[in-house]
């Protein structure tokens, strides 16, 4: 029995070498070997100038085939479809029709669209308007010991501008920073603070930083 080891020890370099280049034989193999697969489409759509988006763009996925490798590669190189909404489209609600061949695909990649599921995507769609809304400062200013800020802080701009549909900007009643962290803060001072846009997604929101500046007093 205490043969048995040596068995498994014995010439390892070169029985290593053969089971690496078994794994790398299979995984050749298989990335060639041609599979489907449902994929998530990315939808791009072109609106008039007095439309925007109310919701998200519904979800589009195409059912593709082609070697493995190929669809592994849609990760980084993903499927498209573009469409141009006309100006005749009225709110709340516009209709896409879609075919598999609606699905924009790069040329180096050698894969083809089978189908795509749903065959209609309903956009909801909004009038385009413009507001101008508060900046929230968000985050912690403190003085250094001994010192105390002096009230209020000056946002500049004290407004940004939103625009999107008509129904989301309604609903803003301002927009807030990113997180500001201003500390040991002992005489005048001024930070420029990015918008927190991320609550935000489908609302044009400008500028994109604002200024906040004020000073210290000893307490």
């Amino acid at each position: 029995m205490a043969v048995l080891p040596g068995i498994f020890v014995r010439n390892w370099p070169l029985k290593l070498a053969a089971l690496t280049l078994s794994v790398i034989l299979w995984v050749l193999v298989a990335s060639e070997e041609t599979t489907s697969q449902l994929v998530e489409v990315r939808v791009e759509i072109e609106l008039p100038d007095d439309l925007a988006l109310a919701r998200p763009a519904p979800v589009l996925r195409a059912l593709v085939t082609g070697p493995g490798r190929e669809l592994i590669r849609l990760y980084t190189n993903p499927l498209t479809i573009h469409a141009l909404v006309p100006p005749s489209a009225q709110p709340p609600h516009w209709r896409l029709v879609v075919a598999p061949s609606d699905v924009l695909l790069s040329r180096n990649l050698r894969v083809s669209v089978q189908d795509v599921e749903p065959r209609s995507l309903d956009f909801d769609i909004d009038h385009l308007v413009h507001r101008e809304v508060p900046v929230a400062l968000r985050g912690v200013i403190e003085a250094e010991s001994g010192f105390a800020v002096t009230r209020p802080l000056q946002v500049t701009p004290a407004t940004v501008r939103v625009s999107g549909a008509r129904a989301l900007v309604t609903l803003v009643d301002s927009i807030p920073t990113e997180a500001v962290d201003v500390r040991g803060v002992t005489g005048p001072f001024e930070r420029k603070v990015p918008i927190d846009t991320a609550g935000h997604p489908l609302l044009r929101i400008a500028p994109h930083d604002v200024v906040i500046s004020g000073r210290t007093r000893r307490s």
